[in-house]
């Protein structure tokens, strides 16, 4: 449920602003999937920005293959250790389905609501609940691998398989 979600890959070295202390990573986006109105209508992001340490949740971008695209998810495109920054080729066949052509379907109207203790309790009929993290003790579970949570009626969201939207 990130405001913006693209694809790129990391072009250029981090950039050290020690009076904020904060850095900067050039990309170059190959692929806007979600945030067209959260970035200003803007064609072509260039950066991407984040803490200088990891300790207050500053990324550091660790691979050396610039040819590499990644999956970028936040909601300026100011990242951190919290935002979802993965290889694209990590992803499995139903993720990379899910953000070319089906997540969209479920932006405007449905939540992922995670679970992270029992009991668990959804706050409404648009919430999807997102048990991965809290059954595996991973965000590589099943639900996240092969499902979206996607509307089934108006007013209803529910996990729906990726595999049977193949197209």
């Amino acid at each position: 449920s990130s405001p913006a979600v693209i694809r790129a890959k990391f072009v250029g070295t981090a950039e050290v602003n020690q009076t904020v202390l904060s850095q900067r990573y050039e990309i170059k986006m190959t692929k806007m999937f979600k945030g067209f109105s959260a970035l200003g209508d803007a064609s072509d992001i260039r950066f991407v920005y984040t803490p200088t340490v990891e300790s207050v949740c500053g990324y550091l971008h660790r691979s050396q293959n610039r040819s590499e695209e990644f999956l970028i998810a936040d909601g300026q495109l100011h990242i951190n250790t919290c935002s979802f920054v993965v290889p694209w080729n990590s992803l499995s066949s139903s993720q990379r389905r899910g953000f070319t052509k089906t997540y969209a379907a479920g932006c405007e109207e449905c939540t992922v609501f995670p679970c992270s203790s029992i009991p668990c309790k959804l706050q409404n009929d648009t919430h999807c609940l997102w048990t991965d993290q809290f059954l595996t003790g991973t965000d590589k579970g099943f639900q996240s691998r092969h499902l979206a949570c996607l509307p089934r009626e108006p007013g209803i969201c529910t996990w729906q398989s990726l595999r049977s939207r193949m197209a």
